[in-house]
Protein backbone atom coordinates (compact mmCIF):
# COMPACT_ATOMS: atom_id res chain seq x y z
CA UNK A 1 0.00 0.00 0.00
CA UNK A 2 1.67 3.21 -1.25
CA UNK A 3 5.27 1.85 0.17
CA UNK A 4 4.03 1.02 3.22
CA UNK A 5 6.01 -2.61 3.90
CA UNK A 6 4.45 -4.41 6.80
CA UNK A 7 6.22 -7.51 7.93
CA UNK A 8 3.74 -9.24 10.86
CA UNK A 9 6.17 -12.18 11.08
CA UNK A 10 9.46 -9.93 11.61
CA UNK A 11 7.79 -7.26 13.54
CA UNK A 12 9.17 -4.94 10.99
CA UNK A 13 7.90 -1.99 8.91
CA UNK A 14 9.56 0.69 6.63
CA UNK A 15 8.03 3.11 4.33
CA UNK A 16 9.65 4.73 0.90
CA UNK A 17 12.45 2.18 1.92
CA UNK A 18 12.87 3.53 5.65
CA UNK A 19 12.52 1.40 8.62
CA UNK A 20 9.80 2.81 10.97
CA UNK A 21 10.21 1.68 14.53
CA UNK A 22 6.70 1.00 16.10
CA UNK A 23 5.78 0.65 19.70
CA UNK A 24 3.78 -3.04 20.66
CA UNK A 25 0.44 -1.33 20.36
CA UNK A 26 1.32 0.80 17.35
CA UNK A 27 2.14 -2.39 15.83
CA UNK A 28 -1.30 -3.82 16.72
CA UNK A 29 -2.59 -0.87 15.43
CA UNK A 30 -1.11 -0.83 12.10
CA UNK A 31 -1.53 -4.43 11.77
CA UNK A 32 -5.46 -4.39 12.53
CA UNK A 33 -5.52 -1.77 9.86
CA UNK A 34 -3.87 -3.36 7.55
CA UNK A 35 -6.40 -6.00 7.90
CA UNK A 36 -9.05 -3.61 7.36
CA UNK A 37 -7.75 -1.64 4.93
CA UNK A 38 -10.28 0.78 3.32
CA UNK A 39 -12.83 -0.17 5.69
CA UNK A 40 -14.40 2.54 8.63
CA UNK A 41 -12.84 1.19 11.88
CA UNK A 42 -14.42 2.63 14.71
CA UNK A 43 -13.15 3.29 18.20
CA UNK A 44 -14.75 0.77 19.91
CA UNK A 45 -13.77 -2.17 17.58
CA UNK A 46 -10.18 -0.82 18.36
CA UNK A 47 -10.63 -0.90 22.11
CA UNK A 48 -12.07 -3.66 21.58
CA UNK A 49 -9.58 -5.59 19.22
CA UNK A 50 -6.45 -4.18 20.12
CA UNK A 51 -6.55 -3.51 24.25
CA UNK A 52 -7.19 -6.16 26.76
CA UNK A 53 -10.78 -6.43 27.57
CA UNK A 54 -9.89 -6.27 31.35
CA UNK A 55 -7.98 -2.70 30.56
CA UNK A 56 -10.18 0.21 31.45
CA UNK A 57 -9.45 2.05 27.97
CA UNK A 58 -11.09 5.46 26.83
CA UNK A 59 -11.58 6.88 23.30
CA UNK A 60 -9.01 9.59 24.15
CA UNK A 61 -6.55 6.61 24.44
CA UNK A 62 -7.12 5.54 20.99
CA UNK A 63 -7.05 8.88 19.86
CA UNK A 64 -3.22 9.67 21.36
CA UNK A 65 -1.86 6.00 19.75
CA UNK A 66 -3.58 6.81 16.35
CA UNK A 67 -1.55 10.43 16.54
CA UNK A 68 1.71 8.33 17.31
CA UNK A 69 1.23 5.80 14.66
CA UNK A 70 0.25 8.85 12.31
CA UNK A 71 3.78 10.80 13.56
CA UNK A 72 5.43 7.77 12.32
CA UNK A 73 3.58 6.53 9.29
CA UNK A 74 2.57 9.62 7.29
CA UNK A 75 3.40 13.04 9.28
CA UNK A 76 7.82 11.27 8.87
CA UNK A 77 6.74 11.12 5.46
CA UNK A 78 5.74 14.64 4.12
CA UNK A 79 6.33 13.93 0.46
CA UNK A 80 4.70 10.55 0.85
CA UNK A 81 0.48 10.62 0.57
CA UNK A 82 -1.17 10.32 3.70
CA UNK A 83 -2.80 6.82 4.73
CA UNK A 84 -4.30 6.98 7.94
CA UNK A 85 -7.58 9.22 7.48
CA UNK A 86 -10.21 10.07 10.29
CA UNK A 87 -13.68 9.75 9.10
CA UNK A 88 -15.25 12.62 12.16
CA UNK A 89 -18.01 10.52 14.01
CA UNK A 90 -17.29 7.19 12.47
CA UNK A 91 -13.70 6.16 12.48
CA UNK A 92 -10.76 5.62 10.96
CA UNK A 93 -9.50 4.23 7.52
CA UNK A 94 -6.37 3.37 6.27
CA UNK A 95 -5.96 3.74 2.11
CA UNK A 96 -4.68 6.27 -0.34
CA UNK A 97 -6.83 8.64 -1.48
CA UNK A 98 -7.41 6.81 -4.62
CA UNK A 99 -8.21 3.68 -2.36
CA UNK A 100 -11.05 5.14 -0.58
CA UNK A 101 -13.96 6.96 -1.72
CA UNK A 102 -14.51 10.17 -0.47
CA UNK A 103 -11.25 11.32 0.58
Amino acid sequence: MDNLLFDPVGFAVERAGVPIKLSHKEFLLLEYFMHHAGQVITKDSLIAHIWNEDADILPNTVEVYIGYLRTKIDRAFPKETPLIHTRRGFGYILGTSSDIKGV
